[in-house]
C-alpha cells in the first residue's frame, strides 16, 4: 500500500511537471545548442544561436555541460528531450564512443547537427558546421614558422586528444612543419610521440589537461622547468593559451607561444608581443548557421540544406578561420587571412556584447 502511494505521488509530481512546462512554453519550435565545454568561446556561439532564433522565431535553449565528457552531454540530451526539443546541435566529445547514443536516441526521432566536432559516421547527423580543424592546424604550423624560421623544439598544449577537433589541428600543424601541406588529413602522429623530428622542429610532447586551464598551467610549468629549450609553446584550445602565457611569464626562459582562438587574455598578448599569433575561428557562425538550419527543418523546411551551395559530399559546412598577429601589413600566412590584432580585437568585443 505504501508503495501504491509513493507510486501515486510521483505520477502526480510529474504530471504537475509537465502542466508547468507547457504553461511557460511560448508555443514555437525548441531548438537546442549543446558545447562541449563551458569556457568562453562558447559565449560567441551563444551571441549566434540567439540571433538565428530571433530570426527564425523559435525557442531556443543553449546548453554548457559543467564537466567535459559525453556523459554529461548524454545528461543534457536526456533532458531536452524530454522537454520535446525538436532539433539538437551538439559538439561530441569523444566522438567515437558517442556515437551510437547519438544515432539511437536523438538522430532517429529529431534533426541532429554537429558543430565544432564531427562524429566519425556522417550517417548519424544532418551536417556538420564548423572548422576545417586540419587545415587551420596548417595555418598553426604556418605561424610557428614565422616565430622560430631557424627550428627549434616545440611542445603542443590540448584538452583531450579524443576529441577529433585536437587530432586534426595538431596532424595539421605536425604537417606543414614537416612540409607536407596536403588539404586533407591522412597519417596520423601518436598522441603519445615525443622527441620526433618534423622538419626542422622537434616535438617534445603532447600535453592533456583533461579540459582544466589549472591543469594546462601546471603542466606548462613542468615542462618548462625539465625542458628549458623548448623554443614554441602551442595551445589548441581557447584557455591554453592564457594558461601558456602565464607559465611563460613566470619562468627563467621565454619560448614563443602560438595559439587558437581569439581569447581575451590572448588577445592582448598579441598586442604585447607575448604570444606570436593566433588562429580564429568563428564560433558566432557555429550558432547562427546550426540554429538556423535546426529551426528550418524542425519546421519541415528541408531547403535549408538542399539550396545549400557550401556544402560538400559529407554534409560538411566549413566555416573560415582566419589568423591574428600583430601589424601584418599584407603579410598572408599560409592560406589564411591574415589580420592586425588591432582590428580584430575590437571587432570581437563587439560581437560579444562587452562594447556597443
Amino acid at each position: 500500500m505504501r508503495n501504491g502511494k509513493s507510486s501515486g505521488w510521483l505520477l502526480c509530481l510529474f504530471i504537475a511537471i509537465l502542466a508547468t512546462g507547457c504553461s511557460r512554453s511560448s508555443g514555437k519550435p525548441r531548438v537546442a545548442f549543446v558545447s562541449n565545454n563551458a569556457h568562453g568561446f562558447w559565449t560567441y556561439a551563444e551571441r549566434g544561436c540567439e540571433k538565428a532564433a530571433k530570426e527564425m522565431d523559435v525557442e531556443l535553449a543553449f546548453r554548457r555541460p559543467s564537466e567535459n565528457t559525453s556523459v554529461a552531454q548524454q545528461n543534457i540530451i536526456n533532458d531536452l528531450l524530454v522537454t520535446g526539443v525538436k532539433g539538437i546541435a551538439i559538439s561530441p566529445n569523444d566522438a567515437s564512443n558517442l556515437q551510437d547514443f547519438l544515432r539511437n536516441k536523438v538522430s532517429s526521432k529529431i534533426p541532429l547537427v554537429t558543430q565544432d566536432n564531427d562524429v566519425p559516421d556522417p550517417s548519424v547527423r544532418r551536417c556538420y558546421i564548423g572548422t576545417h580543424n586540419y587545415r587551420a592546424g596548417q595555418a598553426a604550423g604556418a605561424l610557428v614558422e614565422r616565430a622560430m624560421p631557424g627550428g627549434g623544439k616545440i611542445a603542443i598544449f590540448v584538452g583531450q586528444m579524443d576529441a577529433p577537433n585536437a587530432v586534426e589541428r595538431r596532424q595539421g600543424l605536425l604537417d606543414y612543419l614537416a612540409g607536407r601541406h596536403q588539404k586533407e588529413i591522412g597519417d596520423k602522429t601518436p598522441p603519445d610521440a615525443a622527441d620526433v623530428t618534423f622538419g626542422k622542429y622537434t616535438l617534445v610532447t603532447t600535453k592533456t589537461d583533461e579540459g582544466q586551464e589549472n591543469n594546462c598551467l601546471q603542466k606548462a610549468q613542468e615542462l618548462l622547468r625539465k625542458e628549458p629549450d623548448v623554443a614554441c609553446l602551442i595551445g589548441l584550445w581557447e584557455y591554453n593559451p592564457p594558461a601558456l602565457l602565464r607559465a611563460v611569464r613566470g619562468s627563467q626562459s621565454k619560448p614563443k607561444i602560438v595559439a587558437f582562438d581569439e581569447n581575451f587574455q590572448t588577445l592582448e598578448g598579441i598586442q604585447s608581443g607575448e604570444i606570436a599569433g593566433t588562429v580564429v575561428q568563428n564560433p558566432f557562425l557555429f550558432g547562427y548557421e546550426s540554429i538556423k538550419i535546426l529551426a528550418g527543418l524542425a519546421k519541415g523546411d528541408e531547403s535549408v540544406l538542399k539550396n545549400r551551395k557550401d556544402m560538400d559530399d559529407k554534409n560538411r559546412i566549413y566555416i573560415p578561420h582566419r589568423v591574428i598577429v600583430k601589424t601584418p601589413g599584407k603579410e598572408k600566412i599560409g592560406d589564411s587571412e591574415t589580420l592586425d590584432v588591432e582590428v580584430f580585437f575590437p571587432e570581437v568585443k563587439k560581437l560579444r556584447g562587452d562594447i556597443k
